[in-house]
């Protein structure tokens, strides 16, 4: 019998809004975000500044060169990825296509006001257990490792450059890995941010997807946010009666009939109402 995986054990938190939850409880889906669209629209300009910063001094390396051209390719939306194409050649280099990189936001903030203005001010904050959420995203990867999938995006967001920082960079660059020079690169900036965003403790999961992956675990989808029309990423199947551990309801949010038809929901779908909680921030 093969022993379970045991993920690290992390409070992660989903701050979204009411329609979000309506529509993960009632279709069983979570939806993925292209990186482009998320909500810093300058979302990877910070560690990109910093990578230039310090490689421009290197500039003379040819593998530097090559990670320059790489960093001014992402920022135009292009990356070289590994594509699977059979057993007797598992991968090929891929051209330049368009990046197809999804990402889940969430937060280790729990009931946080800066939290709640900012990104669910009538919406919830759902817990998830981290466990089943690990199981789930590399479940989506195992199921497709043949067709070439690679390994999930999954992590703490920084937000400061340090010598830590300094030793990742200096690792990719002594390794001279170009296969996934692309892929190295962008892991790095997105789990890099502005320390404007610290208050926001992120965490991140997400997938770089191809087509090739589209079946009747996942599918392609577009939301609507103002004037911006987002390209996102549905993974079907989602166990939301293991994976969801609590709801919690804004505290600008006020009629009880939130509260009621959330739970009633709930029920429908097998999970406790008990989940459901009111935010304990006071507000004026």
């Amino acid at each position: 019998m093969t022993a379970k995986i045991q993920y690290p054990k992390i409070d992660l938190y989903h701050y979204t809004s009411i329609g979000s939850l309506f529509s993960i409880l009632q279709n069983e889906t979570i939806r993925l975000t292209d990186y482009r669209f998320l909500n810093d629209t300058q979302e990877l300009s910070y560690a990109l500044a910093w990578l230039k910063s310090i490689l421009q001094s290197r500039s003379e390396d040819d593998f530097v060169k090559k990670l320059l051209i790489a960093i001014e390719n992402i920022e135009h939306g292009k990356i070289e990825r590994l594509k699977g194409v059979g057993e007797n050649l598992p991968y090929v280099h891929n051209s330049l296509c368009d990046v197809k990189y999804y990402i889940l936001s969430l937060s280790q903030s729990f009931d946080d006001l800066p939290m709640w203005r900012m990104y669910a001010k009538n919406g919830c904050c759902i817990k998830f257990n981290s466990q089943k959420m690990y199981e789930f995203f590399y479940g989506f990867r195992d199921a497709n490792l043949e067709k070439g999938l690679m390994n999930p995006i999954d992590g703490e967001v920084r937000y400061e450059i340090n010598k830590v920082t300094e030793l990742v960079i200096n690792d990719v660059h002594n390794l001279k890995n170009e296969l996934m020079l692309y892929d190295d690169i962008l892991r790095f900036c997105l789990l890099v941010k502005s320390p404007s965003f610290s208050f926001e403790h992120e965490y991140r999961m997400g997938i770089p997807f191809e087509d090739q992956y589209l079946g009747e675990n996942c599918s392609k989808e577009f939301s609507l946010s103002g004037t911006t029309i987002r390209p996102q990423l549905e993974l079907k199947n989602f166990p939301v009666r293991d994976i969801i551990e609590e709801i919690t309801i804004s505290p600008f949010v006020t009629s009880e009939l939130t509260k009621i038809g959330i739970q009633e929901l709930l029920i429908s779908k097998g999970i406790s109402p008990d989940v459901v909680r009111l935010s304990q921030i006071p507000i004026r």
